[in-house]
């Protein structure tokens, strides 16, 4: 990863001796020695796009190199370029120091267990890593616990919100509660009509919610994802991420509505009387 200057400005260079394994999102990977890849971020700043040609100098000269493609990396917030090998080496100088070797395996499930047998092996003398970001399994680790701190949080917001509003509804309608017993119908009859009342808004407001959130999710996501230098986002639908949520507001809304019913047994028919 040397720098290099394109057009003037200085980036951090992705050279790989394998450029087909860059992650290509429009043209095509820079095969040859006088090709070139970009982001999205460096293509917008410099104004060029696929087929121009542009200026790189390395630590020794420099040449012209044709944009093959537009390549996805957020290595320096995206502000990155990238080369092969041997297109590196036309403008730069060559030093054992610069290059890493990537191993990959023919079978990635003992991946575990050739990590531990190096680190055995070497001990201290040698860093194993799996090609990941610095702390990247924290940042996950944290996503994780915040989903989860989520989902209680919203919990405990149901029942307060169920709680008052339920409250409120039970004492307006007191009244038909009782008409109710009059005509026969059990308290529990009564608590699961009052749950489903809950339960069917909840689903409504879920599903426009999940709606929106298909509407918006990925533009909105993809602006803030920008600022980190990743350009390509785009979200999905699955029972996890999209219809688990829906389905445990709704159940958690008619959970603590029908305990919350549970004042239709203190409903006296004697409230009649005054009818």
């Amino acid at each position: 990863m040397p720098s290099v200057s394109v057009n003037g400005v200085d980036y951090t260079a992705n050279a790989i001796s394998e450029p087909g394994r860059f992650h290509i999102l429009q043209g095509r990977t820079c095969m040859g020695d006088n090709e070139i890849v970009l982001t999205e971020f460096v293509a917008s700043d410099l104004g060029v796009a696929i087929g121009d040609t542009v200026t790189v100098r390395g630590d020794l000269s420099n040449d012209e190199y044709t944009v093959s493609g537009i390549y996805s990396c957020a290595n320096d917030m995206g502000a990155n370029v990238g080369l092969s090998q041997s297109g590196y080496l036309k403008i730069g100088r060559d030093d054992p120091r610069i290059w890493c070797w990537h191993y990959f395996l023919g079978d990635p499930s003992q991946k575990a267990a050739i990590t531990q047998a190096l680190e055995e092996r070497f001990g201290g003398d040698v860093h194993v890593h799996e090609n990941t970001w610095p702390g990247l399994f924290g940042i996950i680790a944290a996503m994780r616990a915040l989903v989860a701190a989520m989902y209680v949080t919203t919990a405990v917001f149901i029942l307060v919100v169920t709680v008052l509003t339920g409250s409120r509804v039970l004492s307006a309608e007191q009244r038909d509660i009782a008409i109710y017993k009059a005509i026969g119908f059990a308290d529990s009859v009564q608590r699961l009509t009052f749950a489903l009342r809950f339960g069917v808004t909840a689903l409504l407001g879920s599903t426009m919610g999940v709606v929106l959130s298909g509407l918006l999710t990925t533009p909105i996501v993809s602006t803030v994802m920008k600022l980190a230098g990743i350009s390509n986002f785009a979200s999905g639908v699955s029972f996890r991420g999209t219809l688990l949520p829906v389905l445990a507001v709704t159940l958690l809304f008619a959970g603590f509505a029908w305990l919350a019913a549970g004042k239709i047994r203190r409903v006296a028919l004697t409230s009649l009387i005054s009818e």
